[in-house]
């Protein structure tokens, strides 16, 4: 496959989209980066060209797309750029998530009621604007519930409440968070928490792959590891492939990669969101480790209107264990001085990362803003995987101003 040549937008040029970037450098790409003009990203120095845009704003992107004869739009790990990318696709008629797809995936609120009407296995909820909204909805869900913005990424504006008095400072809360006139509550079903990575293309979901999470409890439960293969029964599994594939259905996902959230209850799994692009916090890396693919370069390929299957063919026909866990600071906060690694180099470590450097601020973690650095490993055994990464944080040492 010569792509060589080819011009791709990448929407976003953070830290999350360096993977995409690596690889789309290796396969020859012309990368042009779309981002704002501000603090000068880690992805701009891996860029050929660069053209500064507000990525949330579809018209804004769709009008400078037009005008840079691109090959293909790209993003990954963030929501930011999602309905940017579908209105581009569909302006330029490119390969990727149509623009209608791109909207439900960044309106919580339009995902939900497609899961409904999809018949996906979801939490009820309700579309809510005002307090007295709220109260309405509360004597028709039963405590707990949990308050959504439906535009934030990640774990923010997101408030779960155990009385009406949590619900409605959470409500207040999200409502000054989000750029919307409303937000969702929805029945909290407390359960084992787990997510799932899939990839489409021309209408067939080509694998289905679930990870196990770690999370932190901040107002929320806050996603800070994953890893692969996840060990289940196979009715669970059943389960899990069938709601992703309803989702992927009820939102007219197609020719993209998809990140999903799920959670399982009394051996029903249930689906809490799905979105149009690959996972963040490694989960791309995981997928490569999992299968053995260049899951990046997949990606990068498919936008460009290339087979992805000529990577996926390449594909192992035995899963690796992978592991990958965010460096974060629970119970320190100040001005970092100094962090390093003083331990041993290991082939199955295959990423230590730091996101902080001397004079930034670290802060008490409370959502992946405040990660330090990331940890990657592979092995054997979920249990080698955990050996090898205690190692690698017990060699890692961070000193304070």
């Amino acid at each position: 496959m010569d792509v060589t040549g080819k011009r791709l937008l990448i929407l976003g040029a953070g830290r999350g989209q360096v993977g995409l970037y690596k690889a789309a450098k290796e396969m020859g790409i012309i990368i042009i980066a779309g981002t704002m003009p501000d603090n000068n990203p880690p992805c701009i120095a891996l860029a050929d060209e660069i053209c500064y845009m507000n990525i949330a704003n579809p018209d804004e992107v769709a009008e400078k797309a037009s005008e840079l004869r691109i090959d293909g739009v790209a993003t990954c790990c963030i929501d930011t750029g999602i309905s940017a990318l579908g209105k581009t696709c569909d302006l330029l008629d490119l390969v990727g998530l149509n623009e209608e797809a791109a909207i439900k995936c960044n309106d919580k609120s339009k995902m939900k009621k497609a899961f409904i009407e999809g018949g996906v296995s979801t939490a009820k909820y309700f579309e809510i604007s005002s307090e007295e909204e709220l109260e309405t909805a509360l004597e028709r869900i039963q405590l707990p519930v949990i308050i959504k913005a439906t535009d934030l990424q990640g774990s923010k504006g997101i408030y779960i409440s155990k009385t009406r008095e949590v619900a409605f400072a959470g409500f207040r809360s999200v409502m000054i968070l989000t750029k919307r006139s409303y937000c969702i509550i929805e029945e909290y079903i407390e359960g084992w928490e787990f997510g799932a990575q899939a990839f489409v293309y021309q209408g067939e979901v080509l694998f289905v792959m679930p990870h196990g999470d770690e999370t932190y409890m901040s107002h929320t439960a806050v996603p800070i590891g994953h890893y692969v293969p996840l060990e289940y029964d196979a009715d669970i599994y059943r389960q899990t492939e069938d709601v992703i594939k309803r989702a992927i259905k009820a939102i007219d996902l197609n020719n993209c990669a998809v990140n999903v959230d799920l959670i399982l209850k009394d051996d029903k799994v249930y689906m809490i969101e799905i979105t149009g692009r690959v996972g963040a916090n490694c989960l791309p890396e995981l997928v490569e480790i999992n299968f053995g693919i260049e899951y990046y370069k997949m990606i990068a390929a498919l936008a460009l209107g290339h087979n992805p299957l000529e990577y996926w063919k390449e594909r192992n026909s035995v899963k690796t264990v992978g592991l990958a866990k965010m460096i974060l600071s629970t119970d320190k906060k100040g001005v970092l001085k100094r962090i390093r690694y003083v331990g041993k180099k290991n082939v199955d470590i295959l990423e230590i990362t730091f996101f902080k450097h001397p004079g930034d601020e670290i802060r008490i973690f409370e959502n992946s803003n405040d990660c330090v650095g990331q940890i990657i490993v592979r092995g054997k055994t979920l249990d080698d995987c955990e050996e090898k990464l205690k190692s690698v944080m017990d060699n890692i040492f961070v000193e304070f101003e």
